[in-house]
């Protein structure tokens, strides 16, 4: 007799719930980069041509890539007009990040030219040079998924919602190999800071664990209860 009462209101306490976490956690992702992020940038300046490279690559990979990337895990429960808005807003933020990354990487290719040091030869340099290849295929790759452009519809149907599905799983792939790529530089005696250093690091694995921990309540979790898989990823 009751039961038909309880459980939408168990539901929606649930729902409720789970959305003041994901409030919280993109409230502590968006101060956690803004934190770790703008100080390197900051106490790294030293005005000389190799201090804007940590400069762009922690504004671009820290602050717009991971910003960008929350943008698209919110978005997945949009329908509409509004949906088509927020998918620019994460290209828009995409761009901003390719856009800091190419800089950032232009001003490591020219110091090392001038010093005459040789290039690609650290494990930092190496991953980094991955994580730069993924950062300029992604942006393309997501505009090849955005059935607004008319370039995915030129694809086999059943071949759709994978390159889409693809198009997510290596951009949180390169967003991750940005992030060790990160935690390969800070140690470098070119930038190292002591307990400063130590803090960066710490910074920058939480910011991994509170975006993957967003991805799972945000995503992952109500697919779990029954919800659909991105029902609106063939209409957008």
């Amino acid at each position: 007799m009751y039961s038909g009462v309880a459980a939408p209101t168990a539901a929606g306490g649930k729902a409720a719930a789970q959305q003041r976490v994901i409030g919280r956690l993109t409230l502590a992702l968006h101060a956690s980069v803004a934190l770790v992020a703008l100080s390197i940038a900051f106490v790294l300046f030293d005005n000389s041509l190799f201090a804007w490279h940590p400069a762009f690559m922690s504004i671009g990979y820290i602050v717009f890539m991971t910003e960008g990337l929350v943008a698209a895990i919110h978005f997945r429960h949009i329908d509409g007009p509004d949906r088509v808005k927020a998918i620019w807003s994460h290209a828009l933020l995409q761009v901003r990040a390719l856009v800091c990354v190419l800089i950032g990487f232009g001003v490591i290719y020219r110091n090392k030219i001038l010093l005459g040091k040789p290039h690609f030869m650290s494990l930092h340099a190496k991953f980094g040079l991955a994580t730069l290849v993924l950062s300029v295929v992604m942006p393309l790759w997501g505009l090849v998924s955005f059935r607004r452009m008319g370039i995915i519809q030129k694809f086999p149907e059943r071949w759709q919602p994978r390159i889409k599905a693809l198009h997510r799983q290596l951009g949180l792939l390169t967003w991750l190999l940005a992030l060790v790529t990160i935690e390969l530089a800070l140690p470098h005696p070119a930038v190292a800071k002591g307990r400063l250093t130590q803090a960066w690091q710490a910074g920058v694995g939480l910011i991994g664990l509170l975006l993957l921990g967003l991805s799972v309540k945000a995503v992952v979790t109500p697919k779990s209860l029954g919800g659909a898989e991105d029902p609106l990823s063939k209409t957008v």
